[in-house]
């Protein structure tokens, strides 16, 4: 029979997982899992408690004389009824009116493994027409009748108490075996809230160098999943913020180093002409360095106004898009013009348009041609030629600028504010900068991300 049990409970436990599905990637999969084997484990040990504690009572109800001593009374008294009215084994009117009036529930006569009589059953029972049907557990009497001897089974209800008790205790103790399954299967899921809790403290304190321990598949597996990315986001967040304030703080640094030499000259040139003029002395030449220095101010203090300008507009409303003559040509022959008017030479020869289309921001192009240009004056060797080219990429279109450095002079070191401030334009129009540098050459290029034909036509029409 323990066997039997067993095998049934297992038998449902994997029926009712396979019906609902359960799985352990999911913590409803394992609470379920968890509910089905503590309700087996219950069931299973109130089965084997309760019949096994019930079988020990009925042997030891066999083995000794408790119950027989109880029944001792009712017994003689049947005796006596059977003597005074001299009843047959088969007087089933006599025997049942017997039964009846002292309330008793089971109550058989049987003679040579036939039964007689059968208070359970409404119909008198022809002899020899019913085997007995003798259990180990039940306790028969002698009573001599009128027709020879029987044999008689009476139950009361005397050992009902203990069937009652020893069934409140297999219930109990199985319910409480359901319950301990089930709460001891939770705390991994408990440890892990609270692991998690405690990760999110030190998280909410600050601290994003802690990291949130991801372990499983479930629910509580991919909250964690989500806060450490979260975390990570944040971190990475921080970091960009720091490296931009230092960013910033070695511009201004540099900004301020940048200004200072031109004001410290401009101040010189100043005291001068201050000198001069209380002597009446030509101060002509003093007047113009000092206004080149003036010029110099003016060029640094713009290009710190737009690099601010351009950081605080994070994002700009692209301009249809338009085939790249129409959108580079107008700027590049405004700075060849300029740089001839200079004295420079332009190579042009390599210059070739084809039917590429991209999206520019026509602002922040003047201000990209203007840096160009103001670089190539101040660095460029007039005595060389500057080429100017187009370069063709499968997904992305170049302006490549090439300029040879003046020989015999110093490149002085700045912030590279100019550079930067084409950097962050072009990268707000979707295209990247390229620059490429020699002891002789300096080259820069722009590259802009292709745009195709059809969808320009679409966005065109939309507009």
């Amino acid at each position: 029979m323990y066997h039997t049990c067993k095998n049934l409970l297992r038998f449902t436990i994997r029926a009712c997982e396979r019906r609902l599905s359960v799985t352990d990637s999911t913590l409803t999969g394992k609470m379920v899992k968890r509910l089905l084997s503590g309700l087996a484990t219950g069931l299973f040990l109130i089965v084997f408690l309760y019949f096994g504690s019930t079988n020990m009572l009925r042997q030891y109800l066999i083995t000794s004389d408790y119950l027989s001593g109880l029944q001792k009374a009712r017994v003689e008294e049947f005796q006596a009824y059977v003597d005074r009215h001299a009843l047959a084994a088969t007087d089933s009117v006599a025997l049942r009116t017997w039964a009846t009036e002292r309330n008793i529930r089971k109550f058989t006569v049987s003679r040579e493994n036939w039964l007689l009589f059968d208070l359970s059953q409404a119909s008198d029972i022809y002899p020899g027409g019913r085997e007995t049907g003798r259990y180990a557990w039940q306790f028969y009497h002698t009573v001599t009748f009128a027709d020879g001897d029987g044999y008689i089974y009476l139950d009361e209800g005397e050992t009902d108490t203990y069937y009652y008790l020893l069934s409140a205790i297999s219930t109990l103790s199985g319910f409480a075996a359901c319950l301990y399954v089930f709460i001891s299967g939770m705390q991994k899921e408990v440890a892990t809230i609270r692991r998690l809790k405690e990760e999110v403290d030190v998280i909410s304190h600050g601290n994003l160098s802690g990291t949130v321990t991801v372990q499983g598949t479930d629910e509580l597996a991919r909250l964690a999943y989500g806060l450490e990315r979260m975390r990570r986001s944040l971190l990475e967040k921080e970091q960009t913020e720091a490296e931009l304030r230092a960013a910033q703080e070695k511009l201004v640094l540099g900004m301020s180093h940048d200004l200072r030499t031109p004001l410290t000259g401009l101040m010189t040139y100043m005291e001068i002409l201050r000198k001069l003029e209380q002597n009446n002395g030509p101060g002509e030449e003093y007047v113009r360095k000092a206004y080149d220095k003036v010029l110099q101010i003016r060029h640094l203090s713009d290009q710190m106004f737009e690099y601010f300008f351009i950081s605080s507009h994070k994002q700009i409303t692209p301009e249809p898009p338009e085939e790249i003559r129409s959108a580079f040509g107008d700027y590049l022959s405004e700075m060849c013009a300029l740089l001839e008017c200079e004295g420079f030479v332009i190579h042009t020869e390599d210059l070739v348009w084809n039917s590429v289309f991209v999206q520019v921001h026509t602002g922040y192009m003047g201000r990209i041609v203007d840096n160009i240009f103001s670089n190539l004056e101040k660095y460029a060797d007039r005595a060389r030629k500057i080429r100017i080219e187009i370069l063709y990429e499968t997904d992305r279109t170049g302006i490549a600028i090439q300029n040879h450095r003046l020989s015999g002079r110093v490149h002085e070191r700045g912030t590279g504010i100019g550079v930067r401030n084409i950097t962050r334009m072009m990268e707000q129009m979707g295209g990247t900068v390229q620059v490429e540098q020699t002891e002789d050459t300096y080259q820069i290029t722009l590259y802009f991300p292709c745009v195709a034909r059809d969808s320009d036509t679409t966005s065109e029409n939309g507009r």
